[in-house]
């Protein structure tokens, strides 16, 4: 249950019903009028916008094609259908409410700025999942990256260790494309990509992968933190303190923006 003692499923599939709504009849269509663009009955549409029937990802696919959409419906399927860790339908939400976002990756480029390429190499090598699965995990992955083309980004800090740049996720094409996308996103301030030099020696940023999260609104500081076997959001004040200093001493430690520009560039002409 929610702060309201809703279930946070009901509550996105209300969203999605009343979204659907809105998304049809501002284009003068009755359900039967869009149900003629669908391969679907007027009752499945109608169905789903009275709450008598969860969306599937397949309806909300032609539903989206008829409406012109970009995602507005899908994303909302992973909270509907419960898809996923919990921390993967709650953290996309603070992501959005964020100014600013610190990453410290330690294993592989951060989501928010990986390419579907490698996303979907690193969606793969997850053991026994389907590529049906694969599929839609990438695409709620490239959804959240929607956020750097609002009107008011958030400014983004991500510390990189040296060996993200070298694991070769997908093989040489793939890392190329993807640490070319590295160089072409660094945007300072608004986006930086720093690198922690391997000579460096730090077992700090060995611990595993974390997000900071400062609000918009002025809330709570939000934090993520990723381990082998799940991940978790948190606002406890003491946690996210914790992650604040150890990402201030990881920063200390990276090289400035123009030296990780070029070892990104050395690393990815090493691909060759």
């Amino acid at each position: 249950m929610d702060g309201n003692g809703q279930d946070p499923s009901v509550r996105a599939w209300k969203e999605y019903a009343e979204r659907l709504r809105r998304y049809r009849t501002e284009q003068g269509l009755s359900q039967e009028r869009l149900a003629d663009r669908v391969p679907y009955s007027e009752a499945a549409v109608g169905h789903v916008e009275r709450l008598m029937r969860k969306p599937s990802e397949s309806l909300t696919r032609e539903l989206e094609k008829a409406l012109g959409l970009q995602g507005e419906l899908m994303e909302l399927l992973p909270e509907i259908h419960g898809i996923g860790p919990k921390w993967f339908r709650e953290w996309p939400r603070v992501e959005k409410l964020a100014h600013t976002i610190r990453t410290s990756e330690p294993m592989l480029v951060p989501g928010l700025l990986q390419t579907e390429s490698y996303a979907r190499n690193v969606f793969r090598g997850k053991p026994g999942i389907t590529e049906e699965e694969v599929e839609a995990a990438l695409f709620f992955r490239l959804r959240r990256q929607q956020i750097f083309g609002r009107p008011r980004p958030p400014v983004y800090s991500a510390l990189l260790d040296e060996s993200v740049l070298r694991r070769p996720i997908g093989g040489g094409e793939v890392m190329r494309e993807q640490l070319q996308k590295l160089l072409d996103v660094i945007n300072p301030p608004f986006v930086t990509v720093r690198i922690l030099p391997l000579s460096a020696g730090l077992a700090t940023g060995c611990l595993g992968a974390f997000e900071i999260a400062t609000l918009l609104d002025g809330g709570p500081d939000h934090a993520y933190v990723e381990s082998a076997g799940e991940g978790r959001v948190t606002i406890r004040a003491k946690t996210v303190q914790a992650l604040m200093v150890r990402w201030e001493a990881l920063s200390g430690m990276a090289h400035p923006v123009n030296r990780s520009r070029e070892v990104i560039h050395e690393v990815m002409e090493s691909y060759d």
